[in-house]
């Protein structure tokens, strides 16, 4: 079972090192639909001749930074005087409070506009966050409060409460912090064998494979070096684990490296883990190391029946306690840990700001006895960043007519993507003679927001630019463009959209 694991976890890691991480953006569009959130800053608790608290606030996706006052000595929220910047492309931001026992609760509702992406797009998001007031700091020295997150939700151009990231595995587990201050691996499954080359068949080689457990985070992972060929010598491991996967891309993500001498039996391992546990606003970066000589039994036998040359195979399977130093413990931004890395020309942005089809392997399907098509199969994909995904097959059927000339689509089997960036729905029309084409599809984006994804719909037209060939195939004549890898995308207009709430089970 380790071999497997060992195999799984080096196919994740080259499977990632192939895809790269997703695009970052950062500008104000891209912001304001990834990361629509506000920091509360410098929380003071005032009492003067009226009960007041003040505090600064920033809007993460504009950089829109204000003073908040609000006098709390009327039951309920009490709206906050706000003093500062202008809010960007003539918004407006509305601040209250409110002040229950020992508990203050700040709500933000704030609308903008965002013109970085040639399209000007409205925003309007809301927030709320509690804050202990036995955390708050006396006035004089109200810089030592910790950045408060609160977590918008866009109520417009959509509704959405853009997901966090998971974040690096453990982060959040109780005692993480603590204990990475005297980190430790548990290692276990550990083999290595030396097969020297026969003369005739087979080259020298040696393999190391071993398993590992960070005990502050509860991270798995595995070293494994498939052929140590050569003198021997200290060799460097490759190394993975379940960091992998996370559909909104962490900023930071748990690495390890390590090395084998087997001259020796040196084990040397150096991981970076990530903890805030303790204070999400205080999140740490550990970096740690250790090195042992491991205690290996090893047995030798012949390579075959009546052979000279011995292998040697050493393995143990109790497991190996190792105790490590920590080389850096470094302090990261407020709340990074679980902040998702912005995406430009997502499936939600893209279909509001530019939405287009990409259109393939364009096929069309006649019946000798009449003049009309028959059929006509394509594939289609949303014009967008993909995730590395795939066009879909589409078929349309003369058989499945509806009302104004319209026929039904077929959709292909999708493969059980999270993420799908294709029409569930579609209606056709096509004009063989003018090759043009139309397309009303339905399809739905859940990227940002995976409890309350957002349907679309629009109409597409569109005129296929190339000649077709045709070919006979017993009774059906079929024709396909003369570049079978022609590739087209089109507009699509009049696009509508509304959020989806997921009912729970």
């Amino acid at each position: 079972m380790w071999a497997l694991f060992l195999l799984k976890i080096l196919s994740a890691a080259v499977l990632v090192t192939a895809q790269g991480p997703p695009a970052v953006g950062g500008g104000c569009t891209t912001n304001s639909f990834n990361i629509p959130s506000w920091f509360i800053t410098d929380f003071k608790d005032l009492v003067d001749d009226e009960r007041k608290v003040a505090f600064g606030i920033l809007n993460r996706a504009t950089n829109y930074t204000a003073q908040a006052t609000c006098g709390i000595d009327r039951k309920g929220y009490n709206l906050c005087s706000v003093s500062g910047q202008s809010a960007p492309g003539n918004g407006t931001v509305e601040i209250k409070a409110l002040v229950e026992g020992t508990v203050a609760q700040v709500s933000v509702n704030q609308t903008w506009s965002c013109n970085d992406r040639g399209t000007p797009v409205q925003f309007t998001a809301s927030g709320r966050a509690r804050i202990s007031l036995y955390d708050v700091p006396e006035p004089e020295v109200s810089s030592t409060f910790p950045p408060l997150l609160i977590q918008g939700t866009l109520h417009a151009p959509v509704f959405i409460t853009p997901d966090r990231a998971a974040g690096p595995q453990g982060h959040d587990q109780k005692g993480c912090q603590a204990a990475s201050e005297k980190p430790e691996w548990n290692i276990t499954h550990i083999y290595y064998t030396d097969r020297p080359a026969d003369g005739n068949v087979e080259s020298p080689s040696r393999t190391f494979n071993l398993l590992f457990t960070n005990t502050a985070n509860g991270y798995e992972g595995g070293c494994v070096h498939g052929s140590l060929v050569g003198p021997a010598g200290e060799t460097s491991l490759i190394c993975a684990g379940s960091e992998f996967g996370n559909l909104r891309g962490s900023r930071y993500a748990i690495s390890t490296t390590a090395s084998f001498d087997p001259s020796d039996f040196k084990f040397t391992v150096r991981q970076t883990w990530f903890c805030d546990d303790e204070n999400p606003s205080k999140p740490l970066q550990f970096t740690a190391s250790a090195s042992t000589i491991l205690p290996l039994t090893c047995t030798t036998t012949p390579l075959s029946a009546g052979s000279a040359i011995n292998e040697t195979v050493c393995d143990r399977n109790p497991t190996l306690v190792l105790a490590g130093k920590v080389d850096s413990a470094t302090t990261l931004p407020p709340y990074s840990l679980t902040e998702p890395i912005p995406r430009d020309n997502t499936c939600t942005i893209t279909s509001i700001l530019a939405p287009k089809w990409q259109f393939s392997a364009f096929e069309i399907v006649y019946t000798p006895e009449k003049e009309e098509w028959e059929a006509i199969n394509f594939e289609i994909i949303l014009a967008t960043y993909s995730g590395f995904q795939y066009p879909i097959p589409v078929t349309v059927s003369r058989a499945a007519g509806r009302e104004g000339g319209w026929f039904e689509c077929v959709i292909g089997a999708d493969g059980a993507n999270d993420q799908p960036l294709w029409p569930y729905a579609c209606l056709v029309q096509f004009n063989p003679e003018t090759k043009e084409l139309k397309l009303k599809a339905d399809w739905q984006c859940r990227e940002l927001d995976g409890d309350q994804p957002v349907n679309f719909s629009g109409l597409t037209t569109t005129t296929i630019k190339s000649d077709f060939t045709c070919e006979t195939f017993r009774d059906m004549e079929v024709c396909v463009t003369e570049d079978t890898g022609f590739v087209w995308t089109a507009d699509i207009g009049g696009v509508v959209w509304r959020s989806v709430p997921q009912s729970t089970p």
